[in-house]
Parts: C-alpha cells; sequence; structure tokens
C-alpha cells in the first residue's frame, strides 16, 4: 500500500483502497447508495464516496480560490480540486475526483490550515483500484 510509513489502509469493498494518517478516527455517518465515509484527525477531515455519483465539480467554481488540476491516480485520470473553505473551522478544502467504470471515487480532505492539507497529496497518491 502506497502512503508515508505508519499511515492505514481503509478499504471500499472490492472496488478500492487508500490509505490514511495514524490519528484519523471512523466517524459515526450512515451512507444512502454509495461507500461513504467520514473520519477525523488532528486539524482534517476525509469523506469519501464510492458510488454512481460523485461530487458536482461545477458546482463548486463559485468557492474562493477554486483552482482545478488534472492528476493522474493509479493510471486514470482524474480532478485535483482546491478551494478556500468557509472558516468554520476549515480553511483550505482538497477534493481528488475519479471516475471508475459507472462509478466515481471522491475524497474530500478538509483542513484548518493550509500546511495541514498537504496530506492529501499523499492521500491522493495511495489510492489503488482493484
Amino acid at each position: 500500500m502506497a502512503g508515508p510509513e505508519g499511515w492505514r489502509t481503509i478499504e471500499l469493498d472490492d472496488a478500492a483502497r487508500f490509505a490514511v494518517p495514524p490519528d484519523a478516527q471512523a466517524q459515526d455517518v450512515q451512507p444512502l447508495d454509495s461507500i461513504f465515509g467520514m473520519l477525523r484527525g488532528q486539524g482534517y477531515e476525509v469523506i469519501y464516496d464510492y458510488g454512481r455519483f460523485g461530487e458536482d465539480l461545477v458546482a463548486l467554481e463559485d468557492q474562493p480560490g477554486y483552482a482545478r488540476r488534472a492528476r493522474t491516480v493509479d493510471g486514470r485520470a482524474a480532478d485535483d480540486v482546491t478551494f478556500r473553505g468557509n472558516g468554520a473551522p476549515w480553511s483550505t478544502v482538497r477534493l481528488l475526483h475519479v471516475a471508475d467504470g459507472r462509478n466515481h471515487l471522491t475524497i474530500r480532505v478538509s483542513c484548518t490550515a493550509e500546511e495541514t492539507c498537504r496530506l492529501a497529496d499523499d492521500l491522493f497518491d495511495s489510492v489503488r483500484f482493484r
């Protein structure tokens, strides 16, 4: 599994997996129609969603500081979006969106500080599809 030493793997059934920092604690959430979860650590939150519908990136274009760039994830084309958070408590948000056949994986990393959100690069790079 890719990811810095000490990170642990999150398995999304038999679809995909990725690594998170060791302090990321699962939160109690109820998925509706997808594989969905939330983890929180010191100064950050990770929300993942794997299913038919991903987050609408066009709807985020009006967010302050919005930037979208291409990224390759496990050999697949993906979008990496950054914007400023609403400040309550998130100052920076990073979002990965990648298609997997008819499904989509979206991972949102929200952070209290821009420096903390650097972990999103390692997290996004750790994504592997089956």
